[in-house]
């Protein structure tokens, strides 16, 4: 599996975190809260949001681009670390080719 930009985080392992620090963490879930449980039923609310992300940077070193936080996104923990992989995980273009020449 390529890691290209993932600081060697995989999708499976992102989900289990994201699911550890909500269960753990911020949440105050049901005894059945899965990484498959809707995330707004289970109690998440915009300042969850921020401190997981947070704490997704902390564990990870990898920054969550806010533009991610879509409803569909914040659906379950596994549509959130799906998101946030296939977004650390796409290839980026060298800045020297970002750059015009005049």
């Amino acid at each position: 599996m390529t890691t290209n930009g993932t600081n060697g985080w995989t999708r499976e392992r992102l989900t289990d975190l994201i699911h550890r620090i909500l269960r753990d963490d911020l949440l105050a879930p049901r005894s059945d809260f899965t990484p498959q449980s809707n995330l707004i039923e289970s109690g998440l609310d915009s300042l969850a949001v921020t401190q997981l992300l947070l704490a997704i940077e902390e564990a990870t070193g990898v920054w969550t681009d806010e533009s991610l936080l879509t409803p569909e996104n914040l659906e379950t923990t596994e549509t959130l670390a799906a998101s946030i992989y296939e977004h650390v995980a796409r290839p980026q273009a060298p800045r020297s080719a970002a750059r015009s020449e005049p």
